[in-house]
């Protein structure tokens, strides 16, 4: 049996993996350890479920052995630090996304992971859903014919029950709806259809966090896309896939649904899919976040293939850092002439420089805050 270290009792640690973990206790695979976050209000929660686990404030006061896994559940600024003390210690990590802060912060990850000779899994579980699976092969091997677009709207007013406001403070999330909600879309688009060949990109960002953001992707094979992500606007909590023979939605978050209209027929099917020897319906959204620690724990006994390496999860954090390279103002036609102006003065001056990163040359280093 792993044991586990679950580094930040926040929301995430709250709402995902406290229900997760108490579903797996009877199974034996993994066992909590210990519970790490400065704010005992914080741990409370979850060491009433776990009451047989150890609670930490630091990082450094754990006891576990090597070969334990390390739930990362921070702020991102964190990651790289709590990763690195981890890997010193001999423990496995499941980091939440976003990976990191940075694309280079991933590269130092990656490495330690290698020089370590240790798992590094990435919290990416909507790759579990069986309609995300369902939707990679459509597009893969074509059974609608190939792909000609695809119109993707997630997010609304924002209502994460966050423990800190470090979703936006940008000296400790670099990034704003793109790098929260984003990370999760460009990471499936990624999975499904490779690298775009070309893309744009506009937020309302000026100066701060991008609100609301819009992109476009064309793709080598011809396919091209539309995403809009928003923190204050309600959208269609939609994935819209136009086949050469036919129409998919994907509600948001609904795991085992699709709905697909035939090209030439008078009805839309909604369809709960289902396993083809039971007819069972196949995984729902909790289901899918157990399967992904499920498969960390078997990959640690050498029963299975990671799912989501890190170098799969550090892929869509270069994507996102390409469309903030890249970035153009969203239109904001309610500013007036001199409002517009200036933000464009604000887009175009030079950034400041990033504050310094936390120290992350062992446990002692990395300090844990709570979790957002």
């Amino acid at each position: 049996m792993t044991s586990l270290v679950l580094i930040g009792c926040g929301a995430v640690a709250k709402q995902f993996y406290l229900p997760a973990l108490r579903a797996l206790a009877p199974l034996g695979e993994l066992r909590v350890h210990a519970l790490v976050d400065p704010s005992a209000a914080a741990r409370a929660p979850l060491a009433a479920a776990f009451p047989a686990a150890h609670q930490h404030d630091d990082l450094a006061e754990v006891n576990a052995p090597p070969g334990a896994l390390a739930v990362i559940a921070t702020p991102p600024r964190f990651h790289l630090a709590q990763t690195l003390a981890a890997f010193d210690r001999g423990w496995h990590v499941l980091c939440e996304k976003p990976m990191a802060a940075t694309a280079a912060e991933c590269d130092r990850m990656l490495a330690a992971a290698r020089a370590a000779d240790r798992h590094l899994a990435v919290g990416l579980y909507k790759r579990f859903f069986p309609a995300s699976l369902y939707l990679k092969n459509l597009c893969q091997h074509h059974q609608l014919g190939p792909l000609l677009h695809y119109d993707i709207a997630e997010g609304g007013p924002f209502r994460w029950p966050a423990a800190t406001p470090s979703f936006f403070i940008k000296e400790q999330t670099p990034g704003g709806v793109l790098l929260d909600i984003g990370v999760h879309v460009l990471d499936l688009l990624l999975w499904w259809l490779g690298e775009p060949a070309s893309l744009t990109y506009a937020d309302d960002a000026m100066g701060g966090l991008e609100t609301n953001a819009r992109l476009a992707l064309r793709h080598a094979g011809g396919a091209t896309g539309a995403l809009h992500f928003s923190r204050d606007w309600p959208t269609a909590q939609r994935y819209l896939f136009d086949f050469e023979r036919g129409r998919i939605v994907w509600r948001v978050n609904r795991a085992n649904t699709l709905e697909l209209r035939l090209h030439g027929t008078p009805a839309t099917l909604a369809a709960t899919l289902q396993d083809p020897l039971t007819a069972a319906p196949q995984s729902t959204q909790p289901q899918a976040f157990i399967a992904q620690l499920r498969n960390l724990a078997a990959a640690i006994d050498g029963r299975a293939p990671l799912h989501v390496p890190g170098d799969e999860g550090a892929r869509s954090l270069r994507l996102i850092e390409t469309c903030y390279r890249q970035k153009k103002l969203l239109a904001q036609p309610w500013l007036s002439a001199a409002e517009q102006a200036r933000a464009q003065t604000i887009l175009d001056a030079p950034g400041l420089p990033p504050p310094p990163p936390p120290r992350a040359t062992g446990a002692a280093d990395a300090k844990p805050h709570v979790s957002r």
